[in-house]
């Protein structure tokens, strides 16, 4: 909790600085240099992602420390995988909680905006014929053969990680979710299973009102895009921990690699899984958000008031 108020009291940049800082300073010791050879091998032998298929990726940079440069990591990871791969990025360029960014009525720019999901997003964004999906909150870069039937309907769905979403066809399509230098508190598609059951999963996830984002195609056309955004309860929640004990391994692989966290997902097992869990009233959510739970009102007001300072 008391880092949630630090969070709200600086101003996004000190705060992402001060975290890198804080995360250094922690480490005793340097991490070991990881070679391009030892990353190949991480991917492919240690985690078995096979070539040419869809993968969403996360991670981080600072996280990986690669003995290389930075610039070989994107066309590296592309000849790890295939160059019939379609690879997904995060790209949302919000830096605050969706209401805030929704009440400047701002433009999203696809074309211009940086996303604020790290060096590496931002890298595939400025990657020549890389597309982005215009949704207001859940953007996304896809480059690859099938990027742009991934992100084409995106922002057709009210639903950030509904079924027209990039998420949502990822575990429709088979697909595979990479974390690197990450671990599995760092991955959206957990939020697939919820847009798919809507009202019928055990969390009230969303604000009950539609909110409209003005955004800029690709063309520079600017369109009024719908979504529902989370509420601020949804931060009383444990990924790590829920798909620890609810996950099989063969379906969520998590591996350290000399101080490094690493993992590989199956999406389409992951969301069926999930889907199967909300049924049963199990999700990673604390039992004091669930409908019809007496803290509900509780959890959600204190959500709120954490936002608010």
């Amino acid at each position: 909790m008391l880092k949630e108020v630090i969070r709200r009291k600086l101003p996004p940049w000190v705060y992402s600085h001060g975290k890198r800082w804080l995360r250094r300073l922690s480490n005793q010791r340097p991490l070991p240099p990881l070679s391009e050879e030892m990353l190949r091998n991480i991917i492919t032998t240690d985690l078995g992602v096979k070539p040419d298929q869809m993968v969403f990726v996360h991670s981080s940079i600072d996280q990986l420390s690669p003995d290389f440069s930075f610039m070989k990591l994107l066309p590296l990871l592309r000849s790890i995988l295939g160059e019939d791969s379609t690879l997904l990025f995060p790209s949302t360029q919000l830096t605050e909680r969706p209401e805030r960014w929704f009440a400047k009525k701002e433009v999203f720019d696809v074309n211009h905006y940086p996303t604020s999901m790290g060096l590496l997003p931002e890298m595939a964004r400025r990657l020549p014929g890389a597309l982005r999906s215009l949704h207001p909150t859940h953007s996304v870069t896809a480059i690859g053969p099938n990027a742009d039937e991934i992100i084409a309907t995106h922002h057709e769905d009210v639903y950030p990680c509904g079924s027209m979403s990039p998420y949502g066809k990822l575990a429709q399509k088979g697909g595979v979710i990479l974390g690197l230098g990450v671990n599995t508190e760092i991955m959206t598609q957990l939020h697939s299973a919820e847009d798919a059951l809507k009202n019928e999963f055990p969390v009230d996830i969303y604000r009950s009102e539609l909110y409209v984002g003005r955004v800029s195609d690709e063309f520079g056309k600017e369109r009024a895009i719908s979504t529902y955004i989370p509420h601020p309860r949804i931060r009383w929640r444990r990924p790590r921990q829920f798909l620890e004990k609810h996950v099989d391994h063969s379906v969520c692989k998590v591996i350290s690699v000399k101080g490094r966290s690493f993992y590989c997902v199956d999406a389409t097992k992951l969301h069926n899984r999930i889907c199967n869990l909300a049924k049963q009233g199990i999700t990673m959510y604390f039992r004091g958000v669930h409908r019809r739970c007496i803290l509900e009102n509780t959890f959600s007001k204190w959500a709120e008031e954490l936002e608010k300072r």
